[in-house]
């Protein structure tokens, strides 16, 4: 990129780059004309280049789980969740440390001793968000980190929970509702909606006339129609209705709410979350497709689907014949949901 030649006992040297117009200058000592070439090249290969805050690596980590969460986790629709996991990772020692003093070390060894005294899946929660909190760091705020310490870390394996079917005599139980809580279990076992997505449904979004919900606050973001069966419209008490909430109860109240129930009715290792898994087993008995299903509960890509996808093997020959009628028919999706809705409510 630098040219230099000697005329008449002096040294010229030209700086050139593609797009732009040269540099030129004369020195009296070939030295002085080497060293200015090497300052103009380093210039130009340095355009547009913001030179790194060397200051930034003093701030301590607790310093960056402040900034994440106030700039960050408050505005997803998880901030209940990761700032429970942020007040957890304040208590840790290593938080109190300079980020040029981190290493992947400080944070293995903290893996491996919450390893004895909590479950692996917890550990992954708590250990990707340090991991969002690195590359937030790096990403957006300029912190000039060489790496992101969790890139070496090596995390324990969390081996997916079995699914299985909702036994006939608890499907019983809960197909005869007699409070608040049970008419909510008997509407996510008839829709397989998810349980923020039942505290969220508001009365303008539901029509009874056609028998669909509209679900607009889903966990993936994205709005979608879900039919409901007669027992899912049965399960609605709009006496009961608070702020415009279908079932006047939060997320977090459903939850416990849930507990207690399964306590009174004597009722073990069965999640909220495993009446939507029963829910999607059965549209699948009834002869609905991947896609169809997918519209309906929400889920955006086949392995999702395919992981809460159980059927019964006595039940795997068996097509609901009005079904195939209605796939045949080529209707459009909100078409397909009205007339699914009113084959489960005939």
């Amino acid at each position: 990129m630098a040219t230099i030649r000697n005329r008449n006992g002096r040294w010229h040297v030209q700086v050139r780059k593609a797009g732009s117009t040269s540099l030129n200058r004369t020195f009296s000592l070939k030295s002085d004309a080497q060293f200015w070439a090497r300052e103009q090249e380093r210039t130009i290969e340095l355009e547009g280049f913001v030179k790194p805050n060397k200051e930034l690596l003093s701030h301590r980590f607790i310093d960056l789980l402040d900034r994440y969460e106030a700039e960050v986790a408050h505005t997803k629709k998880s901030y209940h969740v990761e700032k429970y996991y942020l007040h957890i990772l304040r208590q840790q020692s290593f938080t109190n440390m300079c980020l040029d003093q981190l290493s992947a070390s400080n944070f293995q060894e903290w893996v491996t001793k919450r390893l004895t005294t909590h479950r692996a899946a917890s550990i992954v929660r708590v250990a990707g968000i340090i991991n969002r909190v690195f590359n937030t760091a790096v990403k957006f705020w300029g912190y000039p980190l060489v790496e992101n310490p969790m890139a070496r870390v090596v995390v324990p394996k969390v081996e997916p929970n079995p699914i299985k079917r909702i036994p006939s005599d608890i499907v019983a139980i809960l197909n005869q509702p007699q409070t608040k809580i049970g008419r909510i279990a008997l509407f996510a076992l008839e829709t397989g909606m998810r349980r923020s997505e039942i505290a969220n449904l508001k009365i303008q979004d539901v029509n009874f006339s056609t028998a669909l919900a509209h679900v607009t606050h889903a966990k993936n973001g994205f709005a979608r129609y879900v039919p409901m069966s007669r027992g899912a419209v049965d399960a609605i008490d709009l006496s009961s209705t608070n702020n415009d909430l279908i079932f006047g109860m939060s997320s977090n109240a459903i939850r416990l709410a849930w507990d207690r129930y399964k306590h009174t009715h004597k009722i073990r290792n069965l999640r909220f979350h495993d009446l939507r898994h029963e829910a999607i087993s059965q549209m699948f008995e009834k002869g609905l497709t991947m896609a169809e299903v997918s519209m309906i509960s929400g889920h955006r890509t086949v392995s999702q689907l395919y992981r809460d996808r159980i059927k019964r093997i006595d039940t795997l020959s068996l097509i609901n014949v009005s079904t195939d009628t209605i796939r045949a028919s080529s209707l459009s999706p909100l078409s397909f949901l009205c007339l699914f809705s009113m084959l489960n409510n005939s």
